[in-house]
């Protein structure tokens, strides 16, 4: 039997909650400078990666309108267009640059720990809520705070769900005498509710939008709210009309599907497995891909034991909850630790394709359970205190060291961005011969960052979804370079038609997995001249023979006339 409050102790707690409020933001707003200042200056040493660029280039359009039109029919992102419009208008703002790419993700992960701190408060008093907002600050999710994708933007996102669900079943007529909880609804005005039902349609419609995984958001609260309905036996009509009008932003979208079909039929990734379960939860805390099997091994192992320490003081801190608290809270935040069983359930009989970041949103249930059961040692000032100053050193420490690794990597790839000295010649003695490069991730970086502006110009992208395909299987490329040319005037050119050009030609090719170009132009016997190293690749001069051009030339002219009548 779960222990009740009586009208005295709970009149002491209601004192000592006002107490806590009236000084209750120097400590969150410390944290929330800290996490703005450690993501500007992870960021700001920082170099752009393919993704980024993807959304990169289809955000820096000329106008909101345009933006819709890329996704809309050429997408090379793809997401549906809130994150995108967002930070388009941060480009208007701040210019067309990485800053401003990144800054809606910032905000997202910011508002996170708003909202965390919001929710942990209304259960476990200031104390807990500023741990459980700190205490991401020390995870490997934290680099989500600066990358220019959706994922920090979702962090945010379903965080503000749950809060604002939180504030509406507490503000919900008769939610006080039914939950015996001490004072009445009259401390819960109706235009706060009001309020709290806004935000949680709001939350569910920005996520839906973000990104096609964020039809998670609906989970946790719609779990939470079924536990309640059962308790309760009645619905609450608010809270289901601000999940249904959330939910119809899905028809939003939906213009959006057809133009990302064409990706489908040789997507890079194929399948999903219960692998991405594990791997889900693990790359919340740690990334610790590149370390030694065996550490590797052991931090795994440590993980899940200490995962199965929070959940055993979670369910003991559930059982030993106040009359006053719903159970319904719990079951959401239950369910928001499960996003990753969820989110393999939706990738494996849904969209087919699953990536662990995702699922990033369990975050906030292990954040706000670790804050949560600390709640009674926390009174301790010597023990919150401590906590603090260990989270707090630890934040700095690890992301500290994130960012010198992080400007030490920058240096060296733009270090690389330079030709070999035979390369040099050989673009000297051809002033106007395009340098070829296959690999878009890398063709992005040396197109955008190499610091000679003319060799830079002459940076073009070789593509080909025959040869992509033959060799690896997909096409992922190919049509991100078709669409490319659409809506930018970076240099692309069909590999068939350089084929076709007698003379030679200078490629940079790499071996990351990602490059055809080598396995394409051996079965062509194709004649190549090494000219060392350059642009963290291999620089070579290729010469196709003139019989190998005879025997293309047929399949090319019919693949640029199929793509000129998809078109």
């Amino acid at each position: 039997m779960r222990p009740s409050i009586s009208p005295t102790a709970a009149g002491s707690r209601v004192a000592h909650d006002s107490r806590e409020t009236a000084g209750s933001w120097p400590l969150p707003a410390f944290f929330l400078l800290l996490s703005a200042t450690l993501s500007l200056l992870w960021s700001q040493g920082r170099l752009m990666w393919n993704d980024e660029f993807l959304s990169f280039y289809s955000d820096s359009v000329a106008s909101l309108r345009q933006v819709v039109l890329v996704q809309l029919h050429y997408p090379i992102s793809l997401d549906p267009p809130t994150y995108h419009l967002l930070s388009h208008l941060c480009m208007d703002v701040l210019g067309r640059n990485a800053l401003a790419l990144r800054l809606p993700a910032l905000a997202g992960f910011l508002l996170f720990q708003i909202c965390v701190f919001l929710f942990v408060r209304r259960l476990a008093g200031e104390r807990a809520a500023i741990v459980a907002m700190a205490a991401p600050i020390c995870t490997a999710s934290f680099r989500y705070s600066l990358e220019g994708r959706p994922y920090g933007l979702l962090l945010g996102l379903y965080a503000l769900s749950l809060v604002c669900w939180q504030a509406a079943i507490r503000g919900a007529p008769g939610a006080a005498e039914a939950a015996n909880q001490p004072g009445s609804t009259a401390n819960h005005p109706a235009g706060s509710r009001v309020l709290a039902l806004a935000g949680l349609t709001l939350s569910i419609a920005l996520a839906i939008t973000s990104h096609y995984f964020g039809v998670l958001i609906l989970i946790p609260v719609s779990l939470g709210e079924l536990w309640r309905s059962v308790i309760r036996r009645r619905l609450d009509g608010g809270v289901l009309a601000a999940l249904g009008l959330g939910l119809a932003s899905v028809g939003l979208i939906l213009p959006f599907r057809p133009a990302l079909m064409v990706y489908r039929r040789h997507y890079y990734i194929t399948g999903v497995n219960l692998h991405d379960i594990s791997q889900g939860y693990r790359e919340l805390f740690v990334r610790y891909t590149t370390w030694p099997m065996a550490m590797q091994r052991m931090t795994a192992a440590l993980l899940v034991i200490l995962a199965l320490a929070l959940a055993g003081a979670g369910w003991r801190r559930f059982q030993r909850r106040a009359e006053g608290e719903s159970a319904a809270v719990w079951v959401g935040l239950a369910s928001m630790a499960l996003l990753p069983f969820f989110g393999y359930l939706f990738g494996r009989f849904v969209t087919h394709t699953m990536e662990v970041r995702y699922v990033i949103a369990a975050l906030i249930a292990f954040a706000a359970t670790f804050g949560i059961v600390l709640e009674r040692r926390l009174r301790s000032n010597a023990f919150y205190y401590a906590v603090l100053g260990v989270i707090t050193a630890a934040g700095v420490a690890i992301n500290g060291q994130n960012i010198l690794r992080e400007r030490a990597a920058s240096a060296a790839m733009l270090g690389s961005l330079q030709p070999s000295p035979a390369l040099a010649a050989a673009l000297a003695a051809h002033p106007y011969a395009p340098l070829y490069e296959q690999s878009l991730g890398n063709f992005f970086v040396d197109s955008y960052y190499t610091p000679d502006s003319e060799l830079r110009r002459r940076i073009t992208l070789l593509y080909n979804p025959e040869q992509e395909v033959r060799w690896l299987q997909h096409d992922t490329y190919s049509i991100a370079a078709r669409n490319l040319q659409q809506f930018t005037r970076l240099p692309v050119v069909n590999y068939d038609e350089i084929t076709r050009q007698p003379g030679e030609h200078l490629l940079i090719q790499w071996k990351d997995g990602w490059n055809w170009t080598a396995q394409a132009m051996a079965a062509e016997g194709a004649d190549l001249t090494p000219l060392g190293a350059g642009f963290g690749g291999e620089a070579i001069s290729v010469a196709w023979p003139q019989s190998a051009v005879r025997a293309l030339l047929p399949s090319a002219q019919s693949l640029e006339a199929g793509s000129g009548r998809a078109r």
